[in-house]
């Protein structure tokens, strides 16, 4: 039998050969684009889940960073952690950043982006838990506002009534049937426009519901119709509303929209009837003042608290505002007269107020 040859090629002459032809380079991802969708199934539970579009990738793994104990909180942003892996043949490119990953929605935000040649993990803060959609309600839910109406005490507050299923507002401010300023979003079923009353007119206010993607209609107000002695008024009352209410938005008022709220000192609590004070040995006050968080509320003799509603105290008049707090320094009116509560909180007779306003024995302003 023939025996065939058997031809030994050197070590370094296979090397070289080898050499002469490299791997094939991975394909470069430059930016990832990642649609990302939450829903709560449940008031404790949130499910996210994540596409991307771009070839060469795909999401390997999605967690929620900051997921409570307990319910989710309206105003908590869920924090997510997306996990985004390369296929063979492709690698991420080792100058992708933050700026590079781009979102489907703009309410979420890319917080930073740390990556590896094969894995990319992308950390995003989504909108917050109250402009998220729901999928746990047990019955259709109905969006309306209502009983929309102007404060007595500052003038220029806006106030509405909701549904228990609206999870934000949006207000706007009109004049002469013109818009004032911007729409504003707030949480509450208020908004102090009072900074906003520089020129006589009539004014109105609209105001709609929102719950996620569903909105109600809009709804006017009856309009608010001053002149410009009324509207410097109200004005003058800015910084007053924005003390006890915010500019709009927050305010320390905020006893009026929740259902307990207190401190070691006692306990804000609502029934059916209205607001009442209950102290830690559980009594409450009655047909009297009383001082809390430095700010003062009179309570009417079936114990609850009193607002909008002028108070004789000691042949001294003081009126509690909307929010039942006492007004200090600042006009008020009732039945179309212009009213003046010093800085003690009784109302001023016979005198001038800031040199340029005159009120008489009643406390009536003379225009």
């Amino acid at each position: 039998m023939k025996k065939e040859k058997i031809v030994a090629i050197p070590a370094a002459l296979l090397m070289t050969a080898l050499l002469a032809f490299p791997a094939m380079a991975s394909e470069k991802i430059e930016e990832v684009t990642i649609d990302i969708n939450a829903v709560l199934t449940d008031s404790d539970n949130l499910e996210v889940e994540a596409d991307v579009s771009d070839d060469g990738c795909y999401v390997d793994e999605i967690s929620i960073t900051n997921e409570p104990n307990g319910d989710w909180n309206d105003d908590t942003k869920p924090k997510v952690k997306i996990t985004i892996g390369a296929e063979s043949d492709y690698a991420f490119s080792s100058g992708l950043s933050k700026s590079d990953v781009y979102l489907g929605n703009d309410e979420q935000k890319v917080t930073s982006v740390t990556r590896s040649t094969s894995k990319l993990y992308v950390y995003v803060t989504l909108q917050q838990i109250s402009d998220i959609d729901s999928e746990y309600d047990d019955e259709d839910y109905d969006l309306d506002v209502y009983d929309l109406s102007w404060d007595d005490s500052y003038g220029g507050v806006a106030y509405w009534e909701g549904t228990e299923y609206a999870k934000k507002y949006q207000v706007r401010l009109y004049r002469d049937g013109d818009s004032v300023g911007s729409a504003y979003t707030t949480t509450n079923n208020y908004y102090n426009f009072c900074g906003s009353f520089t020129k006589e007119g009539s004014y109105t206010f609209k105001v709609k519901a929102i719950r996620g993607s569903d909105e109600s209609s809009w709804k006017e107000s009856e309009p608010k119709d001053v002149d410009r002695s009324g509207a410097a008024a109200i004005y003058a009352n800015r910084n007053a509303a924005s003390a006890y209410y915010g500019n709009g938005t927050s305010g320390s008022g905020s006893q009026t929209s929740g259902s307990t709220t207190g401190s070691a000192n006692g306990a804000w609590l609502r029934d059916s009837n209205g607001w009442w004070w209950c102290n830690p040995d559980k009594t409450y006050p009655v047909a009297n003042w009383k001082q809390i968080n430095n700010v003062w509320y009179y309570f009417n003799q079936s114990g609850y608290m009193v607002e909008n509603q002028w108070i004789l105290n000691n042949n001294q008049w003081y009126y509690c505002g909307a929010g039942g707090a006492m007004v200090k320094n600042q006009w008020v009116q009732t039945n179309g007269t212009w009213y003046y509560c010093g800085t003690d909180g009784a109302m001023l007779t016979s005198r001038m107020i800031d040199g340029k306003y005159y009120v008489d024995k009643n406390g009536m302003w003379v225009q």
